[in-house]
């Protein structure tokens, strides 16, 4: 997701299901992903991407935030 996002390649990260087996497991439901769609939609363009947050909880849980702008 990290890479896409930084190379501007959105569309594959809409139907993440598509990217195969690892990004299924990854978000075994959409509550907690759909909302990053939200703000990839509203992002402009060539905007810059970075992590504010970064990190793991409990060893299995992503702690990763996005901020375009």
């Amino acid at each position: 997701m990290r890479a896409r996002l930084q190379a501007g390649e959105h569309a594959p990260l809409v139907n993440y299901g598509a990217l195969g087996k690892d990004a299924v497991l990854s978000v075994p439901t959409p509550d907690h992903y759909l909302p990053q769609l939200y703000v990839l939609g509203a992002s402009f363009p060539g905007e810059p991407v970075t992590f504010p947050v970064e990190g793991m909880d409990s060893g299995s849980v992503s702690m990763l935030a996005v901020r375009f702008g």
